[in-house]
This record gives structure tokens, sequence and C-alpha cells, in this order.
């Protein structure tokens, strides 16, 4: 059975989220739980067998629609990270079985993405200002390049059970090497529990502001990780969860290879957020134990920890604020434009041995709806992210970087967006010498 997507779009946490309940549930219980489920970018998950219900049972039925209609409120409210820069979550084509217990969707969503470079930046896909070239290196020469990398495609699964609604999701791009393939979300959701691959629970993608640019503020946590992760309601506006993920070290070694030791234990991450009509509030926190082999071929275990202060407010019916601050000890692979560059660890020759680098960032972003009383949408981003050099590293080594940005989202129809914005910023180094770099970005998305 083809079933409308419009009618899979969950409601929106709010402070009267216990009133409206019972309402959701009577309109969902005529459907199923199932077509409550939120989403935000393809997936898929093993279907079971369908639960066998006496149909003259009536009661019965209603006591399990009911209860897998309560069991998707709590998956959505709790599991699931919604980030802006995703399909609607209209979109997306869906089957249900006969039985209306299990629904597969199928979603896509066509993105063109380009951009024109006046300076700095010459050969990077994203407004990554750790790459903005220093010195000799800086360059004003123009360039222009368009590419379509960005398009997704994905499945998601779902079916109700005894126990409550089984969920999962897969979404790749094709960002990998060569245009191929690339695993971006591949996750089953039961209840509380959440494992596979998607959002670090350290991280706020729903503070994150939409930008044009795929790389967003430089400080931006927007890591994609396998994890296992409980989360649970505290009450209506408070949710909590806690994590063990994968222990991807970002390290640098004394010949610039990543001459790391197997990581020995997981990345601990946990967050709380406090949810309401005004907005959200979260902090959320990471413990790492990292392992690499020092001069004499022995593993030294240092620890990471880190801090992150997100949310965002909605100061009126059209105008918001969303914001993020993030600091901590060997915590760089978490931190947009340090991750990948081998700063969680740097290997120091007078001792030998490695030592941890501290990082810090945040921004700042106005959000602004329905400008001139038309379908547009604007964001203004201003941001910074730093580290604390050490005094072996080299004169050359990034020590900060600004960041601004501005755009222009159309929604031209409906499952079609367009943007258009100008980004600046500035990279420093250990000795103070610096570079800019200044694009022109714009996209277009076609969401099915």
């Amino acid at each position: 059975m083809l079933v409308s997507p419009g009618r899979l779009t969950h409601r929106t946490v709010c402070a009267g989220e216990c009133v409206h309940r019972s309402a959701v549930r009577a309109v969902l219980g005529g459907v199923t739980a199932l077509l409550l489920l939120v989403l935000t970018a393809a997936p898929a998950v093993g279907q079971e067998d369908s639960v066998a219900v006496s149909p003259a049972d009536s009661a019965a039925v209603a006591d399990s629609i009911g209860a897998a209609v309560d069991s998707a409120i709590a998956v959505a409210d709790t599991l699931r990270d919604n980030h802006p820069q995703d399909s609607p979550e209209t979109t997306g084509f869906v089957f249900q079985t006969p039985d209306k217990k299990g629904q597969l969707r199928i979603r896509a969503s066509i993105r063109l993405n380009g951009a024109y470079d006046f300076n700095g930046l010459q050969n990077t896909d994203n407004f990554d200002t750790y790459l903005i070239p220093v010195g000799e290196s800086a360059t004003d020469q123009a360039r222009f390049y368009l590419q379509a990398t960005q398009t997704r495609v994905g499945f998601e699964l779902s079916r109700a059970t005894s126990g409550g609604v089984v969920f999962g999701r897969i979404e790749a791009d094709f960002r990998g090497p060569n245009n191929t393939f690339r695993l971006r979300h591949a996750f089953g959701e039961y209840i509380h529990f959440l494992a596979g691959q998607t959002w670090s629970t350290f991280s706020d993608v729903e503070a994150l502001p939409v930008t044009v640019d795929l790389e967003g503020p430089p400080s931006s946590t927007t890591v994609r990780t396998p994890q296992v992760r409980y989360s649970t309601t505290v009450n209506d506006s408070m949710s909590w969860a806690v994590a063990i993920e994968a222990p991807q070290a970002d390290i640098t070694s004394a010949d610039s290879t990543a001459d790391e030791a197997y990581q020995g234990f997981g990345d601990i991450t946990t967050r709380a957020k406090l949810s309401s009509d005004w907005g959200h509030l979260q902090m959320a926190g990471v413990f790492r134990s990292l392992a690499a082999k020092n001069s004499e071929g022995n593993t030294d275990f240092l620890p990471g920890i880190g801090a992150m202060l997100s949310g965002k407010s909605q100061v009126s019916e059209r105008d918001a604020f969303l914001f993020q601050a993030v600091g901590g000890l060997a915590i760089s692979r978490f931190v947009g434009s340090l991750g990948g560059k081998g700063l969680d660890l740097v290997y120091n020759p007078n001792s030998g041995k490695f030592e941890q680098m501290m990082s810090y960032g945040g921004f700042i972003t106005w959000n602004h709806q329905r400008l001139f009383d038309r379908n547009l949408e604007t964001n203004l981003t201003g941001g910074y992210l730093g580290v604390q050099n050490k005094n072996f590293q080299p004169d050359d080594a990034y020590r900060k970087s600004e960041y601004i940005s501005g755009n222009v989202f159309w929604r031209f129809t409906e499952g079609g967006r367009a943007g258009v914005e100008y980004s600046w910023g500035r990279r420093t180094n250990k000795d103070g010498e610096s570079g800019t770099a200044t694009r022109l970005s714009f996209a277009a998305y076609f969401d099915f």
C-alpha cells in the first residue's frame, strides 16, 4: 500500500505535549503507530514477523495500537537527531505491509552545489578555515566549480512489535573516492536504545544553522560515528542520553604519519537537553582514553575530556538565535574544521611522547523566516575556532580562525530549495601570520 508521506510527519516537542497526546493517539490509531516516526535522511532495518492479534478482541487491538503510538513518541523524542540540512519530513515514498504494522520509506535528495572562490581556498569543496593558505602559499586566483556528490539516497523501515517499535535507517551519498557511495547513517532503534552509525551524542545538530556550504561554522560538532546509545525522557521537557562511541583518534606523529596504537577503550559521551516552546538548551560532555606509542615503542594512555553548551532560542514567530560553545582536551576529532587534522595528540620530539591538544570555539546565528513575507529564509553566522599551541610546534602551525557567513534560502516549490551564501574566513598561524578567503556558494535541492 502506498501512503501519503505527509501523514508521517511527527509532532514537534512543545510545552503542551502531554495535553495533545491523547489527540495524537486517536488520529494515529486509525492509521498506525508507524506513521508517526520522524524521517530526516533515508534508512533501513530488518523486519520482524507480524504480531498476532485476535480480531475479536477490540480492546486488545486498541491497547496494542496505543502502546505502539507511545513507543513511537518516546523514540522520536529521545533518539533521533534532525539536521537542518536534511530533507523535509513530509518527503518520501512510503509502503505499508498488509497488516499495517510495518512500513518502508524510500527517500532521495538530488543536490547541486557550486561556488566561486574570490581568493584563498582554491581546491576544496568545503569552506574549511583550517585549509586557508597563509604566506607565500596564499593566492588571489579565482576558481569556479560545480558538483553533485552531496546527492543522497536512503531507506527507512519500521515495525510495531509487542514490545514497541523497531526502527532503522540507512543513508548514503556520493562523496566517497571517485564519486562512490559513502555511508552517512546506518542504525537501528528499539525503545530507548540506538545502535549503529549516526550523529555523535556529543553533538546538537538541531542547533546548527542552515548553510549552503557543507562545512558550516568551523567549530560545529557534526561527527557521524558508530555507537551504542541509551536515551530517556526525564520529564515532559527534559531528556538525557549516554553512549559509547568508536574511539577514532586524530594523531600526528614525528614523521606526520598516523603511527598510533590501537585504541583500547571507546569514547563515552552524554548529553542533557531541556526543550520548551521557546526552543531548547543542551549540555554535553565527552570522556576519551586515547592510546599512542612513544619513541621507545611503549603505549601511552592519555585522557581527553570536553564539554559543549548549545541551543536554540525562538525569540519571535520569525526570528531565532542558534548558538554553540565547545572546548576540551584531545577532542579535535569532534570539532568541525579540526577533525582529521591530527590534533587530538601531537608528538613532542623533545620528550619522545605524545601530548594532548586543547581546542575551543563557538558560533552564533540569527535565523529569520519568511523574509519579505515570502518563502525565504536568511541566516547570519559568526564563529571562532582556536587551539593552544605547544612550544615545540612549528611556526606555521594552526592557531585560530574566524568565520562569517550570510545566506538566503528560497523554497520555490514543494520539495524544491535553492540557496546562495557569502562566506569569509581568516586563518592565523602560531607565528601570527594570517591569510583570508572569500567564497560565493550556491545550491539547488530537489527532495523526493
